[in-house]
């Protein structure tokens, strides 16, 4: 999120609704409008873009709210535009890294889940998931994690994962 604007692009709305999905039961386009800037129109046009992503998630009319039916991923619906595919390859590369990043080694585990990737892609896609309230950090130092008494070694990638579901940077302030 922009500090001076308070904006958010795009991809972080898209991948902020696709946190909701996974740590929710239920979301609910009220809920959506309260959190994140946008129209119902534009959370309309994110959810069939994280569909074509292959994010399996249904519109429940008993619940008046969108659920994600399966956690696994189906196949991606490509489009046949170079930039429209590009862009979901884009948004299903960085929820992969959402779903799976390890606490510790995320570069590591980044090149062999991603292979092809270039590290300026990964650093790319570390900034991007970065600016939602992950904390993908590079540590050049040896550091201690004091509520272990354990010495981390330096020159690694660590992570830490947003501690709920509403604790993304993108999300406004509830009330």
């Amino acid at each position: 999120m922009s500090k001076q604007t308070g904006e958010i692009n795009k991809t972080q709305r898209i991948l902020s609704i696709y946190h909701l999905f996974t740590q929710c039961e239920e979301v609910s386009m009220q809920e959506l409008t309260s959190l994140l800037p946008g129209c119902t129109k534009t959370f309309s046009r994110d959810i069939a873009l994280l569909k074509k992503s292959g994010v399996q998630v249904r519109y429940s009319v008993k619940l008046q709210a969108f659920v994600l039916s399966d956690i696994k991923r189906a196949s991606p619906d490509l489009p046949e535009g170079l930039a429209d595919k590009r862009y979901i390859k884009k948004i299903i590369r960085l929820i992969s890294v959402m779903d799976g990043v390890p606490p510790e080694d995320c570069d590591i585990w980044y090149t062999q889940s991603i292979p092809g990737a270039t590290k300026r892609t990964m650093q790319r896609d570390f900034t991007t998931l970065n600016s939602i309230g992950f904390c993908i950090k590079y540590e050049r130092r040896s550091w201690n994690i004091h509520y272990t008494g354990v010495d981390v070694p330096p020159n690694r990638y660590y992570c830490d994962r947003p501690t709920d579901a509403y604790s993304l940077t993108t999300f406004k302030k509830r009330v």
